[in-house]
This record gives structure tokens, sequence and C-alpha cells, in this order.
């Protein structure tokens, strides 16, 4: 099966094979191709190149053809800078994790601000070499280069967020009166962090080097560093765009999140009948279904990445949302299925039969802290709002689509990519640049696997967390089964299917009745996809920027190491300070330590630990037709297969069911103003503009993604410590 090449539309409407190795002639020189002098030379130099471009033209159009072996990147600089940056964002992160609101940690401002203090410091260090036992270096070894910089932000990136265990440690300490100690915590962090990036190892075959694979969301990263470090008189223009995009977005974002907040939700359902409730339930953002909802804020028009993820995956997941939020809710919700009416139309919390939040310290026995199963019956099951119960369903069947999808699509280019040996892969012009730098090799993978499981074996025991090593193993065969047909599907469509239902629905039939087995069984299975993948995506940036993996693999490590002991003591830090906040004994008065996240989990540990799937699910229970979802998601894939076989030039290719249904799992989450104002400009951006304004599209659209992303984030943790800083943080929470 090869990709199909269209004269204007590329791949920004169809779905990629891995077999993708046609080179499209259709992209503007001006952008890949440097100028000769003289023109018979370079009618020659492009006619070669083109040869040699990427054969996909959202690639070819920001990633390099050319690479410079001899920029130094484990620098001096690279170390303080990672450094800094990885402390302050796993500080921040963990910080803002117990908080009610946070402005969240942006890579795109560690990209700005790293470059900036990087100039820096190429300007002020010292450039003479010191030699140390016969090893010559040097704080200062020559201009602060793009490859240094990446590799700082992949670092930070990496571990400058608050790791998921923590959410295990948390309610531990809050809920469980055990408090894990130093040793034992941050080994709980980094192995759950670390055993991804040995899968990572058996995926790059299959997910970073064919061309194919393009991990959309890594061109704007691309773009942005070909900005800020290119020479050329093109790129300086491109960099001057940048700025007026920056400057301009920065200032309209004081309009939709502090000076006129109702920009950021033009709800006209709720304008043409403020008092009528049926309106406000279809119309809300907040706690409607967002029909005719309209966002002048980027926070929520960038929410599913409008302008770099291809248009055709775009359509499968706003067709999902659509399906879901505006035909089947309100079919299933104005007919009273499952007692909809009974319960919010969508939120994410979990009821009791009479629509209270449920109770669930109600339910549990005080001496054993085992589910009290007399008033469990007499008290209620548990129920979900309509739109989270379907969110279940779909969420299944993305999972159950995702493997049928793969198998039939794509399951025999992986056969042949694992059948032949290095020299037979069709390599495009990035992978056979990459060739002089030496793989990681197969040993630091298998090494890294072998040590992270025996201390996350070690840790089941020795830690009160009730998971027999045998459920941890089966936990982390999970996440290899799914690595890569997930893999797949997220580096052709940016979207990412998630083990952590399936997780936790896997455990709480093996191991009922216990909370925290199950969240421990989820952490590791989810975690280890999750991270592989991000390793996957960093290798694949990599890839693009001509990193020595190596250097990659050592940044990532260096990064998790760093981020994860750094989260644990500010967690401590912050529950010793806050305990009665979090743990609800009292309200703070400012309404901001609420530990939410951790509530929230432990809430999930309750549910599908202590009362277990069986009971919301099983046979005889209120919701058992969602089981029916792993059926439905695994043979919808099917019909579409064979029609594409029937009518391979239709473009049934791109209908992909396991997008569709990510999309249809989205909501209750995101607010409802997110869709239509998304869709508009995906359809500006990845059709629009790339079907017919290809030669502006090429040189503008990832550096505008760029420009629009990063000032709204800046912006936003601007105005985050602004308002917290002067006292009227409830002010800002109410816009």
């Amino acid at each position: 099966m090869s990709i199909r090449v269209e004269e204007k539309a590329g791949l920004g409407n169809h779905q990629p094979n891995l077999a993708s190795e046609k080179p499209h002639d259709n992209i503007d020189n001006d952008v890949v191709f440097t100028e000769k002098i003289d023109k018979d030379e370079e009618a020659a130099q492009d006619e070669i190149e083109i040869e040699e471009n990427s054969p996909i033209p959202m690639v070819a159009a920001v990633v390099s053809n050319k690479d410079d072996p001899t920029l130094p990147i484990i620098t001096f600089r690279f170390w303080v800078l990672s450094t800094l940056f990885t402390i302050m964002g796993a500080s921040l992160s963990q910080f803002y994790f117990f908080r009610q609101n946070g402005p969240g940690y942006s890579i795109l401002f560690v990209q700005l601000a790293s470059w900036s203090l990087g100039k820096l410091m190429a300007r002020w260090l010292p450039e003479r070499q010191f030699n140390l036992f016969g090893w010559r270096f040097s704080f200062n070894p020559g201009p602060f280069n793009v490859k240094e910089h990446v590799i700082i932000a992949v670092a930070a990136s990496t571990g400058g967020t608050s790791a998921y265990a923590t959410d295990i440690l948390t309610i531990q300490d809050l809920f469980y009166g055990q408090r894990i100690g130093p040793l034992g915590g941050i080994m709980l962090l980094i192995t759950s962090q670390s055993l991804g990036y040995a899968l990572a190892g058996i995926c790059q075959k299959y997910l970073v080097r064919p061309a194919a694979m393009i991990w959309p969301s890594n061109l704007v990263s691309v773009s942005l560093y070909n900005t800020l470090h290119g020479n050329e008189s093109a790129t300086r223009k491109q960099f001057r765009y940048f700025l007026i995009a920056f400057g301009a977005m920065f200032v309209w974002q004081f309009f939709p999140t502090f000076i006129a907040p109702i920009l950021s939700s033009l709800a006209v359902l709720c304008w043409i009948g403020p008092n009528n409730p049926t309106l406000n339930k279809l119309g809300a953002a907040a706690n409607g279904l967002g029909m005719l909802d309209f966002s002048l804020d980027w926070n929520a028009i960038s929410t599913f990445g409008p302008m770099y993820t291809p248009f055709w995956a775009q359509m499968n997941y706003f067709a999902g949302i659509i399906f879901q939020v505006w035909i089947l809710i309100p079919i299933l919700y104005f007919n009273n299925v499952w007692n909809a009416k009974t319960f919010p139309i969508a939120s994410t919390k979990s009821f009791d039969k009479f629509g209270h939040t449920y109770n669930q310290t109600r339910i549990i026995n005080p001496q054993t802290g085992a589910l009290d199963q007399d008033i469990y019956d007499k008290y209620s099951p548990v129920s979900l709002s309509i739109s989270f119960a379907t969110a279940y369903f779909f969420s299944l069947a993305a999972y159950a689509s995702t493997i049928t999808h793969v198998g039939l699509f794509y399951g025999r280019e992986i056969w042949n990519r694992f059948m032949a040996s290095r020299s037979e892969e069709n390599d495009d012009i990035h992978t056979k640049l990459m060739r002089i730098y030496p793989e990681v090799p197969n040993w630091w993978y298998a090494t890294i696997f072998v040590v992270m499981m025996s201390i996350s074996v070690a840790l089941c025991y020795l830690l009160p967390i009730h998971l027999p090593w045998w459920a941890l193993v089966i936990a982390i065969l999970m996440a290899i089964i799914m690595i890569l047909p997930i893999g797949v599907i997220t580096a052709i469509s940016n979207n990412q299917v998630g083990l952590n239902v399936v997780t936790e629905l896997v455990c709480g039939y093996m191991l009922p009745g216990r909370p925290l087995a199950n969240v421990t069984f989820k952490t590791y299975g989810y975690m280890a996809m999750y991270q592989g993948l991000l390793f996957v995506s960093d290798l694949k940036l990599g890839h693009y920027m001509k990193i020595p993996p190596k250097v990659m693999f050592l940044a990532q490590v260096y990064g998790t190491v760093v981020g994860c002991i750094l989260n644990y003591f500010v967690m401590i830090m912050i529950i010793d300070a806050k305990r009665p906040f979090l743990d609800g004994t009292e309200i703070d008065p400012a309404g901001q330590w609420t530990g939410q996240s951790a509530q929230i989990f432990n809430t999930a540990s309750i549910i599908w630990g202590l009362i277990g799937p069986a009971r919301m699910f099983g046979p005889g229970s209120q919701y058992e037709a969602i089981m029916w979802s792993f059926l439905v998601g695994f043979v919808m894939p099917v019909p579409v297969y064979l029609l594409h076989r029937k009518f391979p030039n239709f473009g049934f290719d791109s209908w992909n069911v396991s997008i569709f249904a990510l999309g249809a799992a989205t909501f209750p989450g995101p607010y409802g103003n997110v869709i239509i104002s998304g869709f508009i400009m995906s359809v500006i951006s990845m059709h629009y503009l790339y079907r017919y304004k290809q030669h502006w599209w090429s040189k503008y659209n990832y550096v505008l993604s760029a420009a629009f992303d990063s000032a709204t984030q800046i912006q936003t943790m601007i105005l985050f410590f602004a308002m917290q800083s002067i006292g009227n943080l409830d002010d800002f929470n109410d816009g």
C-alpha cells in the first residue's frame, strides 16, 4: 500500500503509510534549498536536493535537509540551563499540583528563555580551554547552537513535570496515613517514569525512521528552533514575523483572560434564552455541551493543535466530538437513559442515586479499610453523568479499535520492517543523515529495563502498595503490546490513546478490593507506554534536528532523575505545610489548596479498586452496556478497511475509527467552547492555507503556531503570578 499523492492537497488531507518514500515535487524551493550564484548550478543542485528531501510536504517545509556534525552539544551551558529549567519546572509543577489553579509549566517558555540565557552565556563566559587529566574542555565552546538548545528543552520537558506516581504517594500519605520515605518514594517515581525508555528501543525502527511517522507536534518546535537560530535572510524574515505575531497575541490574550472574559465563551444559545434550562444545558461551555459556543481565547482555540495536526486526523477527531456531544448525549439525556436527568449533563464527578456527589467514605469500613458491602447496598451504587458514561464507552472502544486499525492498515508494512535488515530499509534524507551517529545500543535499553523492573518488583513488596509481582508484569506487558499500535496512531495524527482507563479496568477485575494496587498497576502500565512514546517523540525531534540518539537518551534520563527528586521533596514540603486543607479536614479560605488532582485520583482508586468494575459495569449493573465497547471498537475498523480495499481512490483510508472514538471520549473534560473555534482554525490553517496558499503556509504556518502558543502560555504565567502577587487571584479565577 503506497501513499497517495495529490497535486495540492498532499498529506494534509490523507492518512500516511509507513512505506511513503515517493518524493513530492510541489514544495517551494525557497523553503528547503540554498541559493546558488550560478543558475545552471542552482538548477542541478535543486534537482538533486528535491530528490533527497522528505517525501512528506509538511516535513519538507520546515525540516532542514542539511546537518553540521561538528556542533558541540553536551556543553557547560547544557548542564547549567537544563538543570535550572528542570528544577524550576519540577518544583513549580509539583507546587501547583496541590492547588486549584495553576499556570502550567510551558515548554515554549523554556525554549524562549533558554535561548536568551544561552546567548548571554555565549557572550559572557570565558572562551579559555582547560585541561583536566588530559580532558580538554571550555565553559564557552563557541556560539550557542541549535543542538544545545534542543536537548536543554528536552531535559526540561522530561523532568519539569509532576511525575504521575506522586498521586500514589500523596493519597497514601493523606488518606491512608502511610508516608513513603525518600528512598522508596523517589525510586517509585523514577522507575514508573523510566521503564518506558526501555520500550522505546523496540519502536524506533517503526516509529522514528519511517518518513510517514511525522509526529506533527514536533514540527512546531522545529520551526521555532529554525526561526531562533537561522541566519539566512528568509529565516530572519520569519523571525520578524514571529516577533510581530508573538507581540500581537500576547497583548490580545489580556482581553479574553482578564479585560473582557466574555470573549472566551460566546454562548449564543445562552444569550437567546438565559433563563431557559434546556438551552443552557445545550449551549453552556462549562456545564453544558457548547453548541453554538464560540471562543476568541487562544487557550481554547489551540486545545487540539489546529495548526499542526494533519487535517484528516482533525476531521476524524472533530467528527467524534460532534457525534458524542451534539448528537448522542442529547438523545440519551432527554430520553433519560441511565437516569441521566437525575445528574448534570456534563460532569466528571461520581454521584449516588439521589443525584448528590458520591460519599465514598460512607462505604468504607473504618476498621479494615475495605468495602462495607451492607452499607454499600443500603446506600447507593455509583452513578455517572451521561457524558462521562459515554466517554468511558468510547475510551475503551478507542483502545480496541487501535489494535484492529493498525493491524489492518499497517500490519504488513510493520512486518516487512521487522523482517528487513537495517540496510534494506528505504530511508529518507533525514535517516540517511542520521547514519553517522551511533544508535543507542540495545544493551542500554535492556539494562535500564532489567534494573528498573527489578527495583519495581522490590518496591511492590517493600512498600504498602499491595501489588503482587505478577500483576506488575501484566501491567508492563500491556504497555509493551500497545506501545506500537498506539505509537503509530500518535505519530501520524497527533492523537494518543491512553491506557489509564483500561489498566484500571483490568486490575479491578484481577485484584478487587485493593485500591492502592489498582492505582499502582495503572501508573506502571500507563506510564510505561506514555513515557516510552514521549522518548520516541523526542527521538524523532532529534531525528529532525540531527541530534545523536545517545545524547537524546542522556538528556531524557538526566531530566527524569532530577525532576523526580525535586517532585518528592516539594510534595512532602507541601503536604506537611497544608495537610488540613489537602485531606479535607479544613477548607482553605482562599479556595486554592484543595488537592483536587489527588482527590480525583483517590476517588478513582475507590471506584475501580474498592467498589470494582464488576459492580460498576458487570452483568446486571446499570452500565453493563459499556463493556460492549470492546467488541464495537474491535469490529468497526473492518468495514472501513474493506471499503478502502474495494474503492482505494475514495479516501476511506482517511477514516480512522480509533481517532473518531478518541474524539468521542474527550468530553466531559475541556469546556465546550473549544469545538467550533478549533474546527474553524483547523479548516483555515490545515486545509485552506495548506491547499491554496502553500507558498505562504510552508514558510509561516508553523512559525505562526509557535508564536501564538508561546505568547499565550507566557501571558498566562505572567497574568497568574501578577494577580496572585497583588491579591486579586479570585478575580482572575472568575474570569
